[in-house]
């Protein structure tokens, strides 16, 4: 008798365990490994890379250079510092702009497109957490995003600026204002993959983080004070720091801000998308 329930559990335990529901590992950073390598692999497959690189390259450094270049021929009195200011502010203007748009194009898809794909659901039935699934996307989305928006162009702007002006911009100065656009770039990740857990579409989540930047820019010339709160005005902040070696007030309360932002927004996101439906 007893023989026949424990057959009769076995079979029933089976059973329940086949049409379970596959669901996602529970510790908090379950597969993150396997998820980077997941990441890295959709990054540096293909010529997308070489595409990005060569994109922001060409606008953020080349054009920076150029524009310094003409003023300084144009302007005769101008001296090396001059056009050394003239090119740092196209270059962190132009640098502000791109790590968006970058932003925008690289990662309108990273969790819509899985949800749409039903790759999430894939991945996430085997084990890997939900939250290794959206800080391995951050954490290489951020890698490669930097290194081809800013880093790659930043050291080509350094070296041609120098040869140009004679002069070189302070190191160490500069180092400082590539930080400040690094943590703009990682504002608009972070809010990008948030509105990736509550978007359905790309289209919204593209308007809403390029319209956020130039609602900005448009705020700012009406009510200055509110732009302390976020990253808009980031290209002056990185301009002064390295031209005159200090930043301003709005500076000095937006980068601290910022950095508080993006924190919220990944820790939103994490939550949403634990409890989303795949």
């Amino acid at each position: 008798m007893k023989h026949k329930e424990s057959a009769t559990e076995q079979a029933t335990g089976r059973s329940s365990e086949e049409h379970s529901p596959l669901e996602p590992a529970e510790g908090s950073l379950n597969g993150f490994r396997n998820l980077l390598g997941k990441e890295n692999g959709e990054w540096t497959s293909g010529f997308s890379l070489i595409a990005h690189g060569a994109i922001w390259m060409l606008i953020v450094a080349i054009i920076s250079v150029v524009i310094a270049f003409i003023r300084g021929q144009m302007e005769p009195g101008y001296s090396p510092r001059d056009i050394n200011d003239a090119g740092l502010l196209m270059f962190f203007v132009l640098g502000t702009v791109a790590s968006v748009i970058a932003v925008v194009a690289g990662t309108q898809g990273a969790i819509i497109g899985e949800k749409q794909l039903g790759t999430a659901a894939w991945v996430l039935s085997k084990p890997a957490s939900r939250r290794a699934f959206v800080l391995a996307k951050l954490a290489v989305h951020f890698r490669w995003l930097l290194t081809v928006s800013l880093a790659f162009p930043a050291t080509a702007f350094y070296v041609l600026m120098t040869a140009i002006s004679t002069l070189p911009p302070p190191p160490l100065a500069f180092l400082g204002g590539f930080g400040i656009l690094a943590l703009g770039l990682l504002f608009y990740l972070s809010l990008s993959l948030f509105l990736g857990t509550v978007f359905e579409s790309r289209g919204p989540l593209a308007g809403c983080v390029f319209g956020f930047m130039v609602a900005g820019f448009m705020i700012a010339n009406y009510a200055p004070e509110v732009t302390a709160a976020f990253p808009w005005l980031f290209f002056q902040s990185g301009f002064y720091l390295v031209s005159q070696q200090t930043i301003p007030l709005y500076g000095l309360v937006s980068i601290p801000a910022t950095a508080l932002w993006s924190v919220l927004f990944i820790i939103l996101a994490m939550r949403r998308f634990e409890r989303a439906e795949l």
